[in-house]
């Protein structure tokens, strides 16, 4: 049963609304139906409500519109969660591209990881993605890192990412930066610098990079069946009694928005629930797969160069095998061979002899 939340004023959040939000949550997170997601998300919201409840600058600055907005921003993520385990497809396979990298926070920490491997020992390696995009840095030899511009040509090359709406936003291996300006005159350094840096910029927000193996091996035997599933049970509410019956009246709802309406679309607008089973949640997990680049490491003899391959794994729907009753099937096919004929024994007595197709009665035509 979805949670409901206690509307409060923007001029104040008590602890017990922010304490309430957060069981919500991890509840909620508990019973997704991938391992992954499931741990994935139960440490991102700890670690949102954390960062916020050990800074003491946060406590000191009290400011109310922020936690009001932090609040807007939990009730949003609760609804998704919610959604989400209730087998709506968007916000399952959201959730799902959240926990294994391919969008949020975790995509960018994968992205700055696989740069800080790649920097070479002499260069200083980036603490975070904006210290790839300083000033000082794009001078007019600069060039972004080889793994960076070896993925960025495995992901154009992709076709499979336009499908998945997932494909770049970019066109351009490299920054397109004009001779001249409007006015007929050499483009400044400053103008030249900053093209550069809103090129790498749109880059490093569309980049796919691949997952830790752990993650990879468990996604792969989800898959392949190797690793058993099976679908998330919700535990009943103990304790709980029916509401007393309510006397009609005039509320807010009733004058708002009119009469009850009966059975109608409106909640399926945005799509449908799903019930959970191994074929539904086997097409998100493909689609998640096949947005996972597998990485093949590459030295270049004589130069020791280290050079990245970048591959992508389409996935195909295997047909699902079922088990087949012995006696239905040997009633249904009784007397057919294996091409679906019936056999010599099993013609009907009009029909043996009559294997070679007649000449059709003459018919004249008056």
């Amino acid at each position: 049963m979805p949670t409901k939340i206690t509307p409060v004023s923007p001029v104040t959040v008590p602890a017990a609304t922010w304490r309430h939000l957060l069981r919500s949550l991890l509840r909620e997170a508990s019973y997704l139906p991938d391992p992954v997601a499931k741990g994935y998300m139960h440490r991102y919201v700890l670690g949102r409500f954390r960062h916020y409840a050990n800074n003491p600058s946060f406590e000191e600055r009290n400011d109310l519109w922020q936690r009001w907005r932090l609040r807007k921003t939990a009730i949003k993520g609760l609804s998704v969660l919610q959604r989400a385990n209730q087998g709506y497809m968007k916000p399952l396979e959201k959730v799902l591209r959240m926990a294994y990298g391919r969008t949020g926070r975790r995509r960018r920490e994968l992205i700055l990881s696989l740069i800080t491997r790649t920097t070479p020992p002499s260069e200083p390696k980036p603490k975070c993605l904006e210290d790839l995009l300083a000033k000082n840095s794009m001078t007019e030899d600069w060039k972004p890192p080889r793994v960076v511009q070896d993925l960025l040509k495995a992901q154009l090359q992709q076709p499979l990412l336009q499908y998945l709406d997932a494909a770049p936003r970019i066109k351009d291996f490299e920054p397109v930066i004009p001779e001249k300006n409007s006015w007929a005159r050499p483009v400044p350094h400053c103008r030249r610098r900053n093209i550069r840096k809103k090129w790498y910029s749109k880059v490093l927000a569309n980049l796919l990079p691949p997952v830790p193996r752990r993650d990879l091996k468990i996604l792969e035997g989800l898959i392949s069946g190797q690793l058993p599933w099976a679908p998330p049970k919700r535990r009943k509410a103990t304790g709980t009694t029916p509401a007393p019956p309510s006397e009609p009246e005039l509320d807010v709802a009733f004058l708002v928005n009119g009469p009850k309406k009966g059975q109608t679309f409106k909640p399926y607008a945005a799509g449908r629930p799903h019930v959970f089973t191994r074929r539904f949640m086997l097409r998100i997990w493909m689609r998640i797969s096949s947005l996972i680049p597998r990485v093949l490491i590459i030295e270049e003899a004589g130069t020791g160069k280290v050079k990245h391959r970048f591959t992508w794994k389409r996935e195909s729907m295997t047909r699902p095998t079922l088990p087949a009753r012995k006696d239905i099937t040997a009633e249904i096919f009784e007397g057919v061979d294996s091409q679906g004929k019936l056999l010599a024994g099993q013609l009907k007595p009009e029909q043996q002899g009559n294997d070679q197709p007649q000449d059709a009665p003459d018919v004249k035509i008056h």
